[in-house]
């Protein structure tokens, strides 16, 4: 029975130090707010020229910081770009704000992820990875945000450019400054 005692204080002390002295982390699973929505996927339809299209803004609910300080937000995932004619390039940009309608302004900017070349009917696989924008980070002391995905494409040759970006993960990670423990 004493033993069982002893490991509790040890537990505790090796949660408290795997996350440093007054951090917190919290990993946001995003992709599992919208799996199975239609929300994952992003067709896409480049005529000659540039253009852009984007999904639904999407709610997902956090444990909220208050008035803590968020330390960082950094964002990792991968996405599959499924080409079916055409060539050019296609880029992801990810868009947080504190109501859906703000997930449209230019400053809800969180995430540029450069654009990969395409052509033909290929499967382009791509990392999105880096660190927020440092306007977003104060969003994740609410109990909610918004996050809306837009693909940004690119054609130079003469015919439509078409096919569809699929998220396959994509994780925040916030890192709160605060003495919780």
């Amino acid at each position: 029975m004493r033993a069982k005692w002893i490991w509790i204080p040890l537990v505790g002390a090796a949660v408290a130090a795997a996350c440093g002295v007054g951090h917190a982390i919290f990993v946001v699973d995003v992709l599992s707010f919208i799996k199975g929505s239609g929300q994952d996927t992003l067709p896409y339809y480049v005529p000659p020229g540039s253009v852009s299209a984007s999904n639904k803004p999407q709610r997902i609910r956090l444990p909220g910081a208050a008035a803590s300080i968020v330390d960082s937000v950094t964002v990792v995932g991968t996405i599959d770009i499924q080409n079916q004619a055409g060539s050019g390039s296609i880029g992801l940009q990810l868009y947080i704000a504190a109501d859906s309608a703000g997930s449209y302004q230019n400053s809800a900017l969180a995430l540029n992820v450069p654009a990969k070349p395409v052509a033909g009917a290929a499967i382009v696989h791509d990392t999105i990875t880096g660190r927020l924008a440092p306007g977003v980070d104060s969003l994740f002391r609410h109990d909610e945000v918004w996050f809306r995905l837009q693909a940004t494409g690119t054609n130079g040759g003469a015919t439509l450019m078409q096919g569809r970006a699929v998220l396959q993960s994509i994780q925040l990670t916030v890192v709160i400054d605060d003495k919780i423990f």
